[in-house]
């Protein structure tokens, strides 16, 4: 693939095309930064973490501009892109085309949500960049890199329907380590949760407890992980 011929944001591994600013985790070193405006990332995963945090970000602290919570495509984008250097509304209509049955203007979407915060994304990405080589990912990435992102931003698909884990992690810490690692011990207590759904859906006293138990000493073992990774991060 021609380098001149790649977007800015590709070449960036900053498929959102997130400015300079905040200390994202996967920044390159300053020696090998070439862009003055755009944040630039060692790794594609990397970039759609940010761009994904930012999204938490706009959710969770930020208001629309008629002071109401940001819940709706337009909103997101409103923000996002704004109306001074973009066409917000033709933009907006892009992303919601994306997410199944939810228009521009309704306020139904939840960034936390695994199936609403992916085809979001995957809609910035296309219209920062065009749509790519990988046409049927609907991106310039494959699924595995849009959900990897996804995933260091703490947000990952559920488990199953019957599966009560929460798919989404707070995002108090959106813009340091502590998300990334939280997400990366998730998986073990997810694990021991299904794993444990015969024994705690039995009704048998034994059995329960020993399902309650396994589910708990999953839960101390990725806290424990988690405060080493804590301990350990830079």
């Amino acid at each position: 693939m021609s380098t001149a011929k790649t977007p800015r944001g590709i070449r960036n591994n900053n498929p959102g095309n997130i400015e300079w600013g905040s200390p994202w985790q996967g920044l390159r070193p300053e020696s090998e930064r070439t862009d003055n405006r755009f944040a630039q990332f060692t790794d594609p995963v990397f970039g759609i973490r940010a761009l994904a945090c930012v999204l938490i970000t706009y959710q969770d602290k930020r208001r629309a501009a008629n002071g109401s919570k940001i819940d709706s495509v337009k909103e997101i984008i409103e923000r996002w892109a704004p109306s001074f250097e973009n066409n917000t509304q033709a933009y907006a209509n892009s992303v919601a085309a994306l997410l199944e049955g939810v228009g521009p203007d309704d306020e139904v979407v939840d960034v936390h949500n695994f199936d609403h915060l992916r085809p979001i994304v995957e809609g910035i990405i296309r219209h920062e960049n065009g749509r790519g080589p990988l046409k049927t990912e609907n991106s310039w990435y494959t699924a595995a890199q849009i959900e990897e992102g996804l995933r260091r931003a703490g947000v990952v698909r559920k488990v199953g329907a019957d599966t009560k884990v929460v798919a989404a992690l707070p995002a108090a810490a959106v813009g340091g380590v502590g998300l990334d690692q939280l997400a990366q011990v998730l998986p073990t207590v997810v694990s021991a949760v299904d794993n444990a759904k015969v024994d705690l859906t039995s009704g048998n006293v034994m059995q329960l407890a020993l399902g309650a138990f396994a589910v708990g000493a999953a839960v101390f073992l990725a806290w424990q992980q988690y405060r080493k990774m804590q301990a350990g991060a830079a």
